[in-house]
């Protein structure tokens, strides 16, 4: 159960982005995979009746094929909010009919806001205490199964995120720093164009500083901020060095990693994004937020840098030291890479992740 929407569809997200790169790999040739796509159909989300009715039709399906197809073992993709209990409750049912129900949680919202939410806490209760497996993205999200959850360590164990894929690591293998000293730097964003992935904070950054005569920006992506984000480039004449390119298909994104130098990222909160993978590997310098498990990934000065969530200066900051010296580029944007092929490729995590579901399925036939 994932983002597993039609080919060529318009719908866009990290979760979209991990599934279509385990398809994309050898995973499929090791199982037999039943697919059930829970992506979202639009964002904001649909009205709560349709949202209702989209989630009847996927338990009805996962029904289907938990009685017909039998599979050995399931693995659930899965976000915060009512995803999270709708996840849960198929979680649960698998494992009244005898098989394992292995939960792989992302995002930033739950681990940013467990302690402080009774919502959170009673949905996480029911859809994720009682897994036989939390798989984690990092430390900190095995950290949160462990102390908050009750889980052992051999019951969580730490699964990276796999979307540094052989397209992305040979831009970076590729890249060409020679001209760097004598050209505009090329700062991109990849993501939901929302409030609280900093969109406005980078904008503000840009209107109170003299680096925007040095730099352009791409923003990449939809969301809820992306019409207040378009008046304020208006309002504030950027308009000639911010360009809006909304969501791009493979290909279009592909070009956009390759064509820039630095990822910008100043999320509120985050998980493990995908996109910063991407950056990473294709030798883009990361300026993301010090959140999640962001700072497991990103050491400030060796492959990135790091700045506080919700602080226009900070990034500001960020960009100037980039701007004073450029050399930076080439000896973060490589250290990137590098990180990303050894941590992130997605054939390294495929090995962990059947291992994991090898070990599943051998024990559950044992019982």
């Amino acid at each position: 159960m994932g983002a597993f929407p039609k080919k060529n569809g318009k719908v866009f997200g990290g979760f979209v982005t991990v599934c279509n790169a385990l398809l994309e790999s050898s995973f499929q040739d090791k199982f037999r995979l039943i697919l059930i796509d829970s992506t979202q159909t639009s964002n904001p989300p649909p009205n709560f009746l349709i949202r209702t009715g989209f989630a009847l039709r996927r338990f009805f399906l996962f029904v289907y094929h938990l009685i017909l197809e039998k599979p050995q073992t399931v693995l659930i993709f899965t976000a915060s909010g009512f995803g999270l209990l709708e996840k849960g409750m198929m979680g649960r049912l698998a494992q009244v009919r005898g098989v394992p129900n292995l939960m792989f949680p992302g995002g930033g919202y739950l681990l940013k806001n467990y302690d402080n939410s009774l919502r959170m806490r009673f949905f996480s209760s029911i859809a994720l205490k009682k897994a036989d497996k939390i798989l984690c993205q990092g430390k900190q999200w095995q950290d949160f199964a462990v102390e908050k959850l009750g889980f052992s360590l051999e019951n969580t164990p730490i699964v990276e995120n796999w979307t540094a894929t052989e397209k992305f690591l040979k831009i970076g293998d590729e890249r060409d720093f020679s001209d760097i000293s004598d050209k505009k730097i090329r700062v991109l964003f990849v993501g939901w164009l929302d409030r609280e992935k900093g969109v406005m904070e980078i904008l503000d950054a840009l209107v109170h500083s003299s680096i925007s005569q040095s730099i352009s920006l791409e923003l990449v992506g939809e969301g809820n901020a992306y019409m207040d984000a378009r008046e304020w480039v208006e309002k504030n004449s950027l308009s000639e060095i911010v360009s809006f390119r909304g969501w791009l298909q493979a290909g279009d994104l592909e070009a956009a990693y390759r064509n820039a130098d630095v990822f910008l990222l100043p999320s509120w909160m985050e998980g493990l994004p995908n996109a910063m993978v991407e950056a990473m590997a294709a030798g883009l310098v990361p300026v993301v937020s010090a959140v999640g498990n962001i700072p497991s990934v990103v050491t400030h000065g060796e492959n990135g840098l790091l700045v506080q969530p919700k602080d226009s200066r900070s990034i500001e900051l960020a960009l100037q030291q980039i701007l004073l010296d450029r050399s930076l580029v080439e000896k973060l944007g490589k250290k990137a890479c590098q990180f990303a092929r050894e941590n992130f490729s997605t054939e390294v995590a495929v090995g962990k992740l059947t291992k994991v579901l090898l070990e599943v399925i051998n024990s559950s036939s044992t019982k």
